[in-house]
């Protein structure tokens, strides 16, 4: 069957310059070549990547950002794809669906964009034009249900994860030994307890209150170290107002912070494996936060909020602990120095966290997953109607 999987006009794919869909797309694409599947994966340019190209047998095509869509649209009129996958652009269905309606259009949803911006009777009428829904929580679903009751029927979640062999699990002798390593070059001292955040530097993902946090932690608790790795967008080095007062806010305890800045989705590996444990520190209702299955692939509990669908993974004392009072600092250093204390009870989490990696939440888990939802359609000759059963 021939599929094509259609990037959003924001980052590159393969995910050079970081973002989880198109890692998603990167990664779950090769095994569903692997499946059978004829496909392609279209997104913009990017002067480190070739316009076109093959990569372990998914083809890859390149449009300038500037009319990215309407070269797209033409692109899959002209190829007569079966299915079409859309990625977290509503808006794009319609214009897509007008020129290809024999094929069947499957939207991927990662985020609330589902009726942001869109008045209701253009929300349905996507509803009825878009032959599946996918959403990658459970609470993600229900949001779209409620904006849009006449979508229930058409959505199925399915949750993403991570590369297990990419990961060293921490809790190995091989994951220790890369601890080691990556605490020298960083310099923080051998037996440091690392806590680790991964993540845009905005104010919703909550990053301050993890440095007034620390305060208290290095109080009873001084061998304590908190990375923190990202920036203010996806490949972007530069600093706002934000980041520069993280920065501040960090000086008093600054021996004890340690900023990388951005980094590649293939450097962050290492820097899972290095930490003791991964916190979250949501301030919105996150749809499912994809650092989590990034920890759980490195064999680390996690610290989240109780925000949006990052619970359907995380469950209270057993891979993790969630956080109900999630604007308090309080309250994640009181997580944090549970943490500490109990390494018993946190490897036990990794260990559990790897497994559900290992088992459950993986790409080629999610490529047989995905490719039964592209098997739902109908694609004998003479038909021209989706057949897709509520999920």
């Amino acid at each position: 069957m021939k599929l094509v999987l259609i990037c959003p006009d924001s980052l590159p794919c393969p995910p050079i310059r970081s973002g989880a869909i198109e890692l998603l797309m990167a990664r779950k694409s090769p095994y569903l070549a692997k499946l059978g599947f004829d496909v392609t994966v279209l997104s913009i340019q990017d002067p480190m990547l070739a316009n076109k190209e093959t990569i372990h047998g998914v083809r890859y095509i390149r449009f300038p950002k500037k009319n990215y869509l309407e070269n797209v649209i033409s692109y899959v009129q002209a190829e007569s794809f079966p299915v079409i996958q859309v990625y977290n652009k509503p808006d794009w269905v319609l214009p897509i669906k007008q020129v290809c309606f024999h094929s069947r259009v499957v939207l991927s949803l990662h985020n609330q964009v589902f009726g942001s911006h869109l008045e209701q009777s253009e929300l349905e009428e996507i509803v009825q034009a878009v032959d599946h829904m996918v959403a990658v929580s459970q609470f993600l679903a229900d949001s779209i249900a409620r904006r849009c009751p006449s979508a229930k029927a058409k959505i199925t979640v399915l949750y993403t994860g991570d590369e297990p062999s990419i990961y060293t699990p921490h809790y190995t002798l091989q994951g220790q030994r890369i601890a080691l390593e990556m605490k020298k070059k960083l310099g923080i001292p051998a037996d440091y307890f690392v806590a680790l955040f991964v993540g845009r530097l905005v104010p919703k993902k909550g990053c301050h209150l993890l440095i007034t946090a620390m305060k208290k932690v290095l109080q009873q608790q001084p061998r304590t170290a908190l990375v923190i790795v990202g920036s203010k967008w996806f490949g972007n080095f530069s600093e706002n107002g934000y980041v520069k007062m993280l920065r501040e806010q960090a000086k008093p305890i600054s021996e004890h912070i340690y900023f990388t800045s951005f980094l590649p989705v293939y450097e962050l590996p290492d820097y899972y494996t290095m930490s003791d444990v991964l916190i979250c520190a949501s301030q919105w209702k996150e749809p499912l936060a994809r650092v989590q299955y990034e920890a759980m692939t490195a064999g680390i509990p996690i610290i989240t909020t109780g925000r949006g669908g990052n619970t359907e993974i995380i469950k209270h004392g057993q891979n993790g602990i969630v956080i109900s009072q999630y604007e308090h600092p309080d309250a994640f250093a009181e997580s944090m120095l549970y943490m500490i204390k109990n390494r018993g009870k946190r490897e036990m989490m990794g260990i559990t966290n790897r497994g559900l990696i290992e088992n459950c939440f993986n790409f080629e888990q999610y490529a047989l997953r995905i490719a039964e939802v592209y098997k739902r359609f109908d694609l004998s000759e003479g038909d021209t109607h989706s057949k897709v059963p509520a999920s």
